[in-house]
């Protein structure tokens, strides 16, 4: 294996914030087209508003649209605990969440049990609610991070 692909198969996934169905399709498809990995985000607070539940149905759903697509995907929970453990009930493979460091580790212990992941919020993101986000989506998950 070169250098080059160990590099690349090494990066993590780029994320891509959804707020709907049709915005984790277009994600998921764009992870099909290009071969790239990517990382469904809800928007911040999305577990309160949108729940877990719904959340983990979307993206069972673009799943199924997409099934050659490499995807991981995380719940925001902002800062509620019930909702980020309400989440690895259902299922979510990742949850982000703010809360005090002894509610965090049982948190993680709780995500580690039924092999999800306690993660913080990615840094940058590409929002499929911009206007050309769509456009922009196969550069983004090749790399191109600028454009975010």
């Amino acid at each position: 294996m070169t250098g080059a692909a160990t590099k690349q198969s090494a990066a993590p996934p780029a994320s891509v914030l959804i707020h709907d169905l049709d915005q984790a399709r277009q994600a998921l498809a764009a992870a099909r087209r290009t071969g790239r990995p990517v990382n469904l985000v809800s928007a911040p607070g999305a577990g309160a508003y949108l729940g877990p539940a719904l959340f983990k149905q979307i993206i069972d759903q673009a799943r199924a649209a997409e099934p050659a697509a490499r995807v991981t995907a995380c719940l925001d929970c902002a800062d509620e605990p019930g909702t980020a453990m309400d989440a690895l009930r259902h299922g979510v493979g990742a949850v982000s969440v703010t809360a005090a460091p002894e509610v965090l580790a049982k948190i993680e212990r709780a995500a580690i049990q039924v092999g999800a992941s306690l993660t913080r919020r990615p840094a940058r993101t590409l929002d499929m609610a911009d206007t050309d986000a769509g456009r922009r989506l196969d550069a983004w998950l090749m790399g191109d991070t600028n454009l975010g």
